[in-house]
């Protein structure tokens, strides 16, 4: 059974002291983290676990494995899946039913609006959050180079910086991907996360590291999400034990710019967090599918003022006219998406 120390008890905010109290001593004894089954979740699973075992030495965990609608259907394309929820509805369903405590999210996978009654409770400190080219760098990839990815995002983005290439749809773990290049169905290069690279000690496969301020990543790249229920506050508290502000402040700016734009994961939207001065600096990017259109904008705020950041920015792509290329992505993939639901 999994035990924390009652010294950890008063460490919770004097107003949820005495429920959360309660629930830190019975509830906590054992906690139940949901995860994917993949190296990579596994990987970063295991990451979480021992930072907040760093703060809570006693802590011991049930890991709680499932297999998500992505998992399960290893031909389609994401964007076939439908603008959200491809990796989340299962978990999110998990911690309403209490089989879990969290769950821990590649925070890129992870929709902006939650099922009713849950939280992002805590954002761990972000990974690099980079795009990584496998295979080959930008420069030395040969003219009508194959290139796999399963991103309509990094599709529409490397056919901007590379018209020529062709794109082949590629999907599964990292270690399969990788081993397409020069292999069976042989592939020139692959774009992956840096951050997902690291986490498998296997940063040495990049090749290139793609510059964000022509190849902007993923919305919540390279980041955790910890995902919880609202009422669960003694949960909410140790989890927050592990939050990293920056981290926090750069992925809900993101996260509200791609919100204002109605553009779940699926669709191509990068950007790239920095910091300036103290302030919080965002630079986002849309791309035409095909990769003939690109517009960009760009803002900074405190970081207090992440979601406003992230409205303005979006404001700013719109317009532009990132709103009207997203329109037609949207309706150009409509028609192939497949239902993926659940109450939110």
């Amino acid at each position: 059974m999994c035990r924390i120390r009652r010294r950890f008890a008063p460490d919770i905010d004097r107003a949820t002291a005495g429920k959360a109290g309660q629930d830190l001593k019975v509830r906590l004894m054992h906690l139940r983290i949901g995860t994917r089954r993949s190296p990579l979740a596994m990987a970063q699973t295991r990451h979480v676990m021992s930072l907040i075992q760093a703060k809570f030495p006693e802590a011991e965990f049930t890991l709680c494995p499932i297999v998500t609608i992505a998992d399960k259907d290893r031909v389609s394309e994401f964007h076939e899946f439908g603008m959200v929820g491809v990796f989340a509805v299962e978990h999110e369903r998990q911690l309403v039913s209490r089989e879990v405590d969290f769950v821990v999210h590649s925070l890129k996978d992870l929709p902006t609006i939650l099922h009713e009654g849950l939280v992002l409770a805590s954002v761990p400190e972000r990974e690099d959050p980079r795009d990584a080219l496998c295979g080959a760098t930008l420069a030395t990839l040969r003219q009508g180079a194959r290139v796999g990815t399963a991103s309509l995002r990094r599709r529409a983005q490397i056919l901007n910086l590379r018209p020529d290439v062709e794109v082949v749809p590629i999907r599964g773990n990292v270690g399969p991907r990788l081993a397409r290049i020069d292999g069976e169905g042989a592939l020139d290069a692959v774009i992956l996360a840096q951050a997902g690279l690291r986490r498998l000690d296997l940063a040495e496969a990049s090749a290139e590291i793609l510059d964000p301020a022509q190849f902007p990543y993923a919305v919540g790249q390279g980041a955790l999400g910890l995902e919880a229920r609202a009422e669960d506050a003694a949960v909410i508290t140790v989890l927050q034990a592990i939050q990293c502000p920056k981290a926090r402040a750069e992925v809900e700016a993101e996260r509200a710019m791609m919100h204002a734009l109605g553009a779940g994961c699926s669709l191509p939207v990068g950007a790239s967090a920095t910091w300036r001065s103290g302030l919080l600096v965002l630079q986002a990017q849309v791309t035409s599918v095909e990769g003939a259109e690109r517009v960009v904008a760009e803002g900074s705020e405190a970081p207090e003022r992440a979601e406003e950041l992230g409205l303005s920015v979006a404001e700013a792509l719109t317009a532009k006219g990132g709103g009207a290329i997203l329109e037609s992505s949207y309706r150009g993939h409509y028609p192939r998406f497949k239902a993926v639901s659940a109450k939110r």
